[in-house]
């Protein structure tokens, strides 16, 4: 009966132990936990920061999803910080533009306006005198057109729309004075959908302007590839160069806006875009757009970072490593494949 007792007592003593260990190791954590997450989605981002406590893998289970909260805020930083100096941008492109219209066009116009009344007001007394007035009022109107041709020129290209791609950088390319730009084809040259050839001439036309100015280049070259279902368009300079960022993710952070402005246009388009540059070794910029139909499966596919399965046309975006092309539900799971595929291709296999 004794032992009985004693192995009765054993028993109650080690289930409550384990209650014990059980409560305050596994579920007042996973509580905390739970609480933790349910304060993160009403948005605060920093709300699993303090440790919960409990046995080790709640606290990798905490940092894993801290980590990935960060991810979010981050993106969410960068966007702000995008979109401000978006607007920013277009505010100073609307003054640009603003001032030149009221220091060159509108001057101009009051010139040729004021010209015409003189002209009027000696036409009877002194008509030699008017037509010198007139001719010279003419010439004051050709160069007013002139400058705004040039400014619509630098907003929309004509030439882009009515000549295409080759031609519109060609011209873009003798405009410029402060470097040598050498254009030059390779393939079937052809037009391109109205879209691929904007956003390759902005891409080119963004590419060149950094490399004089922020590159100090004397010396650049673009080249464009026509393949039969792609296109690919290479800026190479001799510039100061720079160190570009791991990832694109990490482009507002860093201020390199115009660049992040790239990527979204060739990306848009389902192309990729590399920058290859390091300092004192000039930069290497590389696109690629597909010409056909983007190579997208009909079906589900699964994102290898949160495994959610997504539609491929409704994915944020997608990443080809090794041949391969993945799709990510949101910017946190594409930034966290880009900074180390290998981890989460392992967990696919």
């Amino acid at each position: 009966m004794t032992d009985w007792f004693h192995v009765a007592l054993t028993v109650l003593v080690l289930f409550a132990v384990t209650n014990f260990w059980l409560v305050y190791r596994v579920l007042r954590p996973l509580r905390k936990l739970a609480l933790q997450t349910a304060d993160l989605s009403r948005g605060n981002l920093a709300a699993l920061q303090q440790p919960c406590g409990g046995i080790p893998e709640i606290g990798i289970l905490r940092r894993t999803m801290a980590s990935m909260a960060a991810h979010v805020r981050r993106s969410h930083d960068d966007g702000i910080a995008y979109r401000h100096a978006l607007t920013d941008g277009q505010e100073a492109e609307r003054a640009r533009i603003a001032h030149e219209l009221h220091d060159d066009t509108i001057q101009s116009l009051v010139a040729i306006a004021q010209s015409l009344d003189f002209a009027s007001s000696w036409l009877e007394k002194d008509p030699v005198r008017a037509s010198g007035m007139l001719k010279t009022t003419r010439l004051q109107a050709v160069e007013t057109i002139e400058g705004l041709r040039r400014l619509i020129a630098n907003l929309r290209p004509p030439a882009l729309e009515e000549l295409g791609l080759v031609p519109a950088l060609r011209m873009l390319a003798e405009s410029e004075s402060g470097a040598e730009v050498k254009v030059r084809t390779t393939g079937i040259e052809r037009r391109l959908q109205a879209g691929h050839e904007l956003s390759l001439f902005r891409v080119a036309q963004e590419a060149i302007h950094n490399a004089q100015r922020h590159g100090q280049a004397t010396w650049i070259s673009v080249e464009i590839d026509y393949q039969p279902q792609r296109v690919r368009l290479s800026i190479c300079d001799n510039g100061v160069g720079f160190r570009p960022p791991e990832n694109f993710d990490q482009l507002a952070r860093t201020g390199h806006y115009g660049l992040l402005g790239m990527q979204e246009r060739i990306q848009h388009l389902y192309g990729t875009i590399q920058i290859m540059s390091a300092p004192d070794s000039g930069t290497n910029l590389v696109v690629e757009l597909p010409l056909g139909k983007p190579d997208q499966p009909t079906e589900t596919v699964k994102d290898p970072v949160c495994g959610a399965r997504i539609q491929p046309q409704q994915a944020y975006g997608s990443v080809r490593y090794e041949g391969e092309k993945y799709y990510f539900c949101c910017p946190v799971c594409q930034g966290a494949f880009q900074q180390n595929p290998e981890t989460y291709l392992a967990k696919l296999n």
